[in-house]
């Protein structure tokens, strides 16, 4: 339980948070215990989300969010929207699969929070759907 105190002009709060930290997998930027597990339908639209990162981003200022996959900076293919505290993918393709994380500057800190994306094929009953004949 860590605690912190927050403050303006007028007042000061204590307030306490619980957090869990771990070391990172060797060679990873995350440790695969507390990973957060998004799935994904080819062809379907995703937004992966910075979870649980609330407490760190302060009121009326932009944080500096860096986001990597597979612990790398990427060239985003165009289509995909990257936003301070989201991935959009408008289309899924088999090759967006995989993990996703964010990181904020907090003060000298670094925070990080990844998600690892499953994509999936399209369901059997879509297939059919799709391939049934006009009548």
């Amino acid at each position: 339980m860590e605690s912190s105190c927050l403050w303006n002009s007028t007042y000061c709060m204590k307030v306490s948070m619980s957090m869990t930290v771990d070391e990172s997998d060797e060679g990873k930027c995350f440790s695969s215990k507390i990973r957060h597990v998004e799935k994904a339908e080819i062809t379907h639209n995703k937004m992966i989300i910075c979870p649980d990162i609330g407490d760190y981003l302060a009121p009326y200022k932009q944080p500096q969010m860096t986001w990597y996959k597979e612990c790398e900076r990427v060239e985003w293919r165009s289509s995909i929207i990257v936003n301070t505290t989201h991935v959009w993918i408008p289309e899924v393709e088999e090759g967006d699969g995989g993990n996703y994380t964010c990181e904020l500057q907090y003060g000298s800190r670094h925070v990080r929070r990844t998600t690892q994306l499953k994509v999936t094929g399209r369901t059997r009953c879509m297939d059919v759907w799709m391939n049934a004949p006009i009548t």
